[in-house]
């Protein structure tokens, strides 16, 4: 095995390039609603949020030392709806409108000194009409001048009143769109110099000063680096941007001007936007691929990302988005996380602890951050930072392809390197030490690697010290495949302990005997005065998809929910959005029924009657494009009388209610047993439908309507007598209490319509019977998975053979291909034989 050979030059550690190549560790980035669940579990279970929080930017070396949000403006941004704090020129800012302005307070009680950035997707309805060319080729030329000072304004207002309401300043603005492929470069000047001086309009003892100095960061393209390439071009421009970033593309331009804009004029350079790793490390383990922790899209791969980007682009900041997963799951790009907080009615979360301690291996071994925040912050050494990974977004390594960053404090006393292994063989490396201060100090190697042994837990590799190097000029080292070390002169290192929440991960039931599994009158009367205030109107478990549901007077001493956004004051969208949808409720809920109280707006007058409407759909687990018709079977209601039942976006019955009055209150009832979807209206039976198309049979609900303000009075969702309502867990295809034997193979780091990114697939033509076995407690249980179309199952519960040859439904993705239930309560063994073709498994649920 030939070494890998490179020496760390005190000469290389430079102390006066001010943040360009300081350590400044991760960050987190609040945006498009995935922080959105975080408000329920600060108001239902505070001692969660604060042990959520206190994970993320607490401690002596603070994981996360920049938190980054979105500018809302009332429309999907991808995954969910941020709200716009101002919606009109002349109206009034609510920071308290989504999470992440008070998300910026609660973490700055943590770490005062937390850094903050503030970035807009696309523009408010009260923005549309300037600003329509912004999506055009050239932007930059057809986007009037005009257009910008209202613009400033929507940034300075909404500083000034997250000043007012929770007293921080912002630390970085970016001016210009998230993602834009042709940036505004005037416009970016404009806004720079505006800020810069402007004096008026603040409310008394307001930091003026203080708001003058809030730097710019652009351009936040995707991949593209041309912004970098006009940065070191333009002298003018440059010295009005001290900050650049961009996403997901590790490489520098043709030109390698971030390099230069860090090495030459000591910019900072940072990687804005990036995954955080998809399938819990703890689960990646078992992937037939033996990748252990590591593969594609692993922490191992993020950890590769940023070495490599910090080598070609000097990017000194990496941002997660997002870090946290507050949001319900089956949104476009979901299942990438380190954390994932998605039932707030339980204060369950879980915690990516192999991903976590991959950070760690950077954050834990340096002191991380800003001039701003630290005067200890370490620097990188250009000279000792290198990797040979291949690819610009998702990184792979062979076993010649070394990857390692060096760190140093700025006395040059202490000195750390990262090595990542993500490759099938070991790595062995020989390290010169020179012109440092660390001669008399002996270096201590860490590591974090998945389990050798069958008979291992998975975590028990992880961040182990697993040498102690001598003192002297050099040292030697390997690093075994798939695995992640830190050599460091530091000491003191607290031990790995796995994270775990202490409250049970129960599904959503408000009251068992009375088969309650949710409801809300929007009335709010058992919660503090300041619950709604605080919240901004923002319902319970409620997560919006597109325009903006708030709870809100609607008569003296009346509340409801109510959208909020018109087709005049709809957004100017940063891709693509569908109309006012919002998700609640668990995804393990399987037969049950929704009651839903509603008022049509009929006064608001627009160019379409026919985007009046109300929409109620049952067993959404995707919705990659945040519609409500992303559930699988949705009801929907015109003002006119026609009503629809759709099942997987076409039409399967509708109905035309001529004596239907559009301006009284209603009550739409839909309720899903089994394969029976029944439809009522005020009582009043509409349809029975029966689902043999890719049966859907569980999920959570989907509420609809159009750019009109529709009021919502009530939203209940029953249990159905007799049947089984929801599921109690869910085990991932990956979970190492499942044994496989025979022709499997198990796949990580895949598309996010699969649970935790990964499912299992089982073949029958094995010499070995292809079997899965699993215990469980209960008195039944669900097979997950979509795609089933030919292979057929033999199934055996406590040594009975009940299910010969049986044919799993062809259901969607994360739905329910198979269910046994009624048995009896207690412990039960089943082994899963794939007797004919191919079985796809994605999870298996467990009913009690």
């Amino acid at each position: 095995m030939d070494a890998t050979k490179f020496t760390i030059d005190g000469h290389d550690l430079h102390t006066d390039w001010g943040d360009a190549n300081t350590f400044k560790g991760f960050g987190y980035l609040s945006c498009n609603n995935s922080s959105r669940l975080l408000l329920d579990y600060k108001w239902e279970h505070p001692e969660v949020y604060a042990q959520l929080l206190q994970l993320l930017f607490g401690g002596t070396h603070p994981l996360m030392r920049m938190l980054k949000i979105e500018l809302g403006n009332d429309a999907n941004t991808s995954s969910g709806t941020e709200p716009a704090p101002l919606r009109s020129a002349a109206g009034v800012v609510n920071v308290r409108r989504g999470m992440g302005f008070q998300l910026i307070a609660d973490a700055k009680k943590i770490q005062p000194n937390l850094m903050t950035s503030l970035l807009r997707w696309g523009e408010p309805g009260w923005l549309r009409t300037l600003w329509r060319h912004v999506r055009g080729t050239d932007p930059d030329h057809e986007v009037p001048t005009e257009a910008y000072e209202p613009m400033y304004q929507y940034y300075k207002k909404t500083i000034i009143a997250a000043w007012q309401t929770y007293g921080f300043l912002f630390n970085y603005v970016d001016p210009d769109r998230n993602a834009t492929r042709y940036p505004m470069y005037r416009y970016i000047q404009w806004f720079a110099k505006r800020l810069a001086v402007d004096d008026t309009g603040f409310p008394a003892d307001f930091p003026i000063a203080q708001y003058q100095q809030i730097k710019i960061i652009a351009a936040d393209q995707n991949y593209d680096t041309d912004f970098g390439s006009a940065m070191v071009a333009d002298p003018a421009l440059r010295a009005l941007v001290p900050a650049v970033g961009y996403h997901y593309n590790t490489a520098d331009g043709p030109a390698k001007p971030f390099t230069a804009l860090a090495d030459t004029y000591h910019h900072e350079v940072w990687y804005s936007e990036g995954i955080a790793p998809t399938t819990n490390g703890s689960l990646r383990q078992q992937d037939s691929r033996h990748t252990g922790i590591g593969g594609v899209q692993s922490s191992l791969d993020v950890a590769n990302r940023w070495i490599k980007s910090y080598h070609q682009s000097r990017r000194s900041h990496y941002i997660f988005q997002p870090a946290l997963a507050a949001f319900y799951p089956g949104v476009r790009y979901a299942h990438k996380d380190l954390i994932i907080a998605q039932t707030p009615w339980s204060g369950f979360f879980s915690v990516d602890n192999i991903g976590i301690q991959v950070l760690k291996h950077f954050t834990d071994f340096a002191t991380a951050g800003w001039l701003d925040q630290t005067e200890t912050a370490w620097r990188y050494i250009n000279s000792a930072t290198y990797s040979a990974a291949e690819g610009t977004e998702n990184v792979s390594q062979q076993a010649n392809e070394p990857s390692y960053l060096t760190l140093a404090s700025p006395d040059g006393r202490d000195v750390s390197t990262i090595f990542v292994n993500d490759s099938d063989g070991p790595q062995h490396f020989i390290v010169q030490l020179a012109n440092l201060l660390t001669n008399d100090k002996p270096f201590h190697m860490w590591e974090t690697r998945g389990r050798e042994r069958a008979t291992e837990k998975w975590d028990d590799r992880v961040k182990q010290l697993v040498a102690t190097l001598p003192a002297g000029d050099h040292y030697e080292i390997t690093v075994p495949a798939r695995a992640i070390a830190t050599v460091t002169t530091l000491t003191d290192q607290p031990a790995y302990q796995r994270i775990t929440a202490a409250n049970p991960d129960v599904p959503l039931v408000v009251d068992a005997q009375q088969g309650i599994l949710f409801q809300d009158d929007y009335a709010y009367q058992d919660k503090p005065a300041d619950y709604l205030r605080d919240r901004g109107g923002a319902p319970q478990y409620t997560t919006d998809l597109g325009g903006a549901f708030e709870v809100q007077e609607i008569s003296v001493g009346k509340r409801a929910l109510v959208q909020q956004i018109t087709e005049q004051e709809r957004a100017l969208d940063w891709e693509e959005s569908s109309a006012p949808n919002f998700t609640i409720g668990d995804d393990r809920w399987e037969n049950y029924r929704v009651n839903l109280g509603f008022t049509f707006d009929t006064s608001t007058r627009q160019n379409s009657a026919e985007g009046n409407y109300v929409a109620l759909g049952l067993r959404e687990q995707l919705d990659p494009d945040g519609s409500v018709m992303a559930a699988p079977y949705v009801t929907q209601l015109w003002p006119d009388g026609r009503l629809v039942l759709w099942e997987h976006g076409r039409i399967v019955a509708r109905q035309y209610l001529r004596m239907f009055d559009a301006a009284v209150d209603h009550e739409l009832i839909m309720a899903a047993v089994g394969h029976i979807i029944t439809v009522l209206l005020d009582g009043a039976p509409q349809f029975e439908h029966r689902a043999v198309d890719r049966p859907a049979l569980s999920g959570r609900v989907k509420v609809g309507t159009g750019y009109y303000h529709t009021i919502f009075h009530a939203l209940s969702v029953t249990a159905v007598p007799h049947q089984v309502a929801t599921s109690a867990r869910r085990w991932d295809d990956l979970h190492p209490g499942l044994t496989y034997t025979g022709q499997w193979q198990h796949l990580a780091g895949q598309a996010s319509d699969y649970w935790e990114r990964s499912y299992s697939v089982g073949q029958a033509d094995s010499p070995t019977p292809t079997t899965l076995q699993f215990h469980f407690r209960g008195t039944g249980f669900a097979l997950i998975g979509g795609g089933n179309e030919t292979g057929r199952l033999d199934i055996q519960v406590d040594d009975q053979l009940t299910q010969p040859l049986a044919a799993p439904l062809n259901a969607p993705a994360k739905q329910p291909n198979f269910i046994i239930a009624g048995l009896a309560a207690g412990e039960h063994t089943v082994t899963i034989t794939v007797a004919q073709g191919s079985y796809l498994l994605d999870a298996i649920e467990v009913i009690e």
